[in-house]
C-alpha cells in the first residue's frame, strides 16, 4: 500500500474540479436577440405528457428512497446516543450528558444529524469517502432530496408558463370570434378604425428564472453523478486491495447506479420542459419568394380535413396583415386627397365670392335699367357710354373701354366690382 495515494485524499479536489467543468459545459446559453426575423425558426418542443409523467414518478420514487434512508439513519443516531448514555462515563446522576440529536435543542439536533461521522447508514460502497460525500452518510441522500425538489419545482414552473401561454392564446381567440361577425358586416372596419383588433400574443420563451432553475438542476445532476462515480472508484480501490465482493455489494452498486441514472433522466426532462419555446399568434408560415402570384392567390382546400376555428383565425390574421398594408397605402392617398380638397375649398370660396359679385351687379343693373327706360319703351343704349373713368354701379370704375357687347360689358362690370371692393378694403385697412 506504500506509494499509493488514498482515495479519501483526492475526492474533494477531484469533485471540485469536475464540478467546475460540468458547470462550464452545461451552463445555460444566452440567446442573442437579432432584429431580423428568421422565417424558418425552429421552436424547442416540450417533452410529451407521458414522458413528463414518467420523469415525475422516477424522481418521486428516488425522493421516497432518500427519505426512508434518512429516517433509518436518524434511528441509527438515536440508538448510538442511547448506547452512549448507557455507559457510565456519559451518565450523570439525573441526566445523560451525551445528547445531540436526541436533545431538545434544535441546533444540537441538526449538528448531531449532519456532523456525526461515527454513525453510518450501512453502505460499504463509498464508505471511505469523507462524511460529506459518502453514500454511507446523510449528505449524499440530502443531495438527492434537494435535487429532486428542484426538479419538481422545474416541472411546476414550466407547466405554469405553458398554461399561461395557452390561456393568452385562448383569450385572443375569444376576442376574435365576435370580430369575425363584425368583419362579415363591415369588411373595411379595421382600415377605417371602427373595429379594433386585439394585441397579438408573442412567442413564449424561457425567462431568466427558467435559466436559473436549469442551472441548479445541472448542478445537482453533476454533483450526484460525480459522487456516485467516486463511490465506485473507492470500491474498485478496495477490490484491488484484495477486498471480496458479495451479493450485498452488487445490490448497493445497482441501487446507486439506478438512482443516479433516474435522477439524470428526470433532470433532463425537466430541463427540456423549461427550455421549451411555444409559438405565439404572430408566428406564421411565410410564403416562399419562389412562389408565383397565381400560386399564392389559389387557396388549397383539403376536403379530408374539416376546417376548425383555429384555421379560420389564422386566415383572419393573414387578412388583417394585408389589410393593414392596404390601410397604410390608403392613408397616403388620403393625405394627397386632403391637399386637393384644400385647394378645391379655396377655389370654391373664390367662386362663392364671384357669385356674390354677380348677384350684386344684377341688382344694380336692374335698378339702372328701370331708371333709364323711357315712356316710348326705348331700350337702354350703352354704346360709347362705358368709357375709362365713367361712374357706374355706386362708384365702381371700369378701367377699360368695351364695345357694345352685353357679355363683354358684364365681365367688365364684374371686374370693376371686384376692384372696387378691393379698394374699399384697402382704405379701411389704412384707416
Amino acid at each position: 500500500m506504500a506509494g499509493k495515494i488514498h482515495i479519501q485524499e483526492l475526492d474533494k479536489i477531484v469533485i471540485f474540479v469536475i464540478l467546475l467543468l460540468m458547470i462550464y459545459v452545461f451552463r445555460p446559453k444566452r440567446q442573442r436577440t437579432t432584429r431580423t426575423i428568421n422565417q424558418n425558426q425552429r421552436f424547442n418542443k416540450p417533452p410529451s405528457g407521458v414522458g413528463v409523467l414518467l420523469a415525475k414518478c422516477i424522481i418521486l420514487t428516488i425522493m421516497f428512497v432518500a427519505v426512508n434512508t434518512l429516517i433509518d439513519y436518524s434511528e441509527n443516531i438515536a440508538a448510538y446516543e442511547n448506547e452512549k448514555c448507557n455507559q457510565q462515563k456519559h451518565t450523570n446522576k439525573y441526566r445523560c450528558t451525551f445528547e445531540e440529536f436526541t436533545s431538545e435543542d434544535l441546533a444540537k439536533q441538526i449538528d448531531g444529524f449532519l456532523m456525526n461521522s461515527e454513525v453510518g447508514i450501512g453502505f460499504d460502497i463509498g464508505n471511505q469517502l469523507n462524511h460529506g460525500n459518502s453514500p454511507n452518510g446523510p449528505w449524499f441522500w440530502l443531495y438527492y432530496l434537494l435535487g429532486g425538489t428542484v426538479i419538481m419545482s422545474g416541472f411546476r414552473l414550466a407547466n405554469k408558463r405553458r398554461k399561461q401561454h395557452l390561456q393568452s392564446l385562448h383569450a385572443v381567440e375569444e376576442k376574435l370570434r365576435p370580430i369575425i361577425r363584425q368583419l362579415a358586416n363591415d369588411p373595411r372596419g379595421v382600415i377605417e378604425g371602427r373595429i379594433t383588433m386585439p394585441n397579438p400574443v408573442p412567442a413564449s420563451k424561457p425567462s431568466g428564472k427558467d435559466s436559473r432553475r436549469i442551472f441548479v438542476i445541472y448542478f445537482f445532476s453533476a454533483l450526484i453523478s460525480i459522487i456516485t462515480m467516486m463511490s465506485f472508484f473507492d470500491f474498485f480501490y478496495q477490490i484491488d486491495s484484495n477486498f471480496s465482493m458479495s451479493v450485498r455489494h452488487n445490490d448497493e452498486a445497482l441501487l446507486l447506479a439506478v438512482m443516479a441514472l433516474g435522477f439524470n433522466i428526470s433532470g433532463h426532462y425537466s430541463v427540456s420542459y423549461l427550455s421549451a419555446t411555444y409559438p405565439g399568434e404572430t408566428e406564421h408560415i411565410a410564403i416562399p419568394q419562389t412562389m408565383t402570384s397565381q400560386e399564392v392567390s389559389t387557396p388549397r382546400n383539403d376536403s379530408n380535413k374539416p376546417t376548425s376555428a383555429r384555421d379560420v383565425l389564422k386566415e383572419l390574421a393573414n387578412e388583417m396583415r394585408a389589410t393593414r398594408i392596404e390601410s397604410e397605402m390608403l392613408r397616403v392617398q388620403l393625405n394627397e386627397t386632403r391637399e386637393k380638397v384644400s385647394n378645391l375649398e379655396i377655389e370654391l370660396e373664390k367662386k362663392a365670392l364671384e357669385l356674390e359679385t354677380i348677384q350684386a351687379l344684377s341688382v344694380d343693373m336692374e335698378r339702372i335699367v328701370k331708371q333709364s327706360e323711357t315712356p316710348g319703351e326705348k331700350n337702354l343704349s350703352l354704346m360709347d357710354s362705358v368709357l375709362v373713368g365713367d361712374a357706374l354701379f355706386n362708384g365702381d370704375k371700369i378701367d377699360k373701354q368695351v364695345i357694345n357687347d352685353p357679355k363683354a360689358i358684364a365681365k367688365a362690370a364684374i371686374e370693376a366690382y371686384k376692384a372696387g371692393r378691393t379698394d374699399v378694403k384697402s382704405i379701411e385697412f389704412d384707416f
